[in-house]
């Protein structure tokens, strides 16, 4: 858990991608093209609110120490209200220019939209991975602490080689996953490099392509109140 991931040297000429690899397709994260960073989503008051709301809630799911899910932490449905909800995919929709989203359906998996996500900093780490292409386009996460370690907000990461070389971050058609994309049932935690982080505030609304290799930067907290809190959204939308 204590894995630090290192970001691609700025100064070091590094060698090519091996040329019998698998690989990935690199899109650089631009602000504004396929991540959207909006400060003070809600009003202060109600993000406040909702952030009650959810730590009131008396159904958790529970992943990683305590049982055997991949995902790390607790989780409750439900997040938001409808009204909260729409203003949301309404202004999704218009960052990202398309008039429709929708929630996927799947019979292998639960799409946890709308859904808050508490971990503790013992309970979870970064998680390089993308979004399944076949249940997610677009990815949004609403961060509720007020007074987080701003470090722990979202990462975007792109390929590390054995040789060190900087690869990819981003699985294309027909590909639904890593696992996929580059024909491995896992990567270990030194197969990235960290490429571009979002800090954490409170009532901070990120939007990004759920393709692009991404994670929480890092987990913090040891209760109820002091855990990271945030809630996920996950949407489906034409090509």
């Amino acid at each position: 858990m204590s894995f630090k991931h290192q970001k691609v040297p700025k100064s070091v000429v590094l060698p090519s991608v091996p040329s019998d690899a698998p690989g990935l397709r690199y899109e650089k994260p631009e602000l504004g093209s396929n991540y959207w960073v909006v400060d003070e989503f809600f009003k202060h008051e109600e993000a406040m609110a909702i952030r009650s709301s959810c730590l009131k809630k008396e159904v958790w799911k529970y992943g990683k120490p305590y049982t055997k899910e991949l995902w790390p932490g607790m989780r409750t449905p439900n997040a938001l209200n409808s009204k909260q909800l729409k203003k949301i995919e309404k202004y999704v929709k218009s960052v990202i220019k398309k008039n429709k989203l929708w929630v996927a359906d799947s019979n292998k998996v639960v799409v946890d939209t709308n859904t808050a996500i508490l971990v503790g900093a013992e309970e979870g780490a970064s998680r390089p991975h993308v979004d399944n292409r076949y249940l997610c386009r677009y990815a949004a996460v609403l961060y509720l602490n007020p007074d987080p370690i701003t470090s722990a907000g979202t990462s975007f990461y792109r390929l590390k080689y054995a040789n060190e070389a900087a690869g990819g971050n981003i699985v294309d058609p027909p590909y639904a996953n890593l696992v996929d994309a580059l024909n491995v049932s896992s990567l270990p935690y030194s197969a990235w490099y960290k490429d571009i982080d979002i800090e954490n505030r409170f009532n901070r609304l990120i939007i990004f392509k759920g393709s692009i290799v991404h994670s929480a930067s890092e987990y913090f907290g040891d209760d109820l109140n002091t855990k990271r809190l945030a809630i996920t959204f996950f949407w489906m939308c034409e090509d």
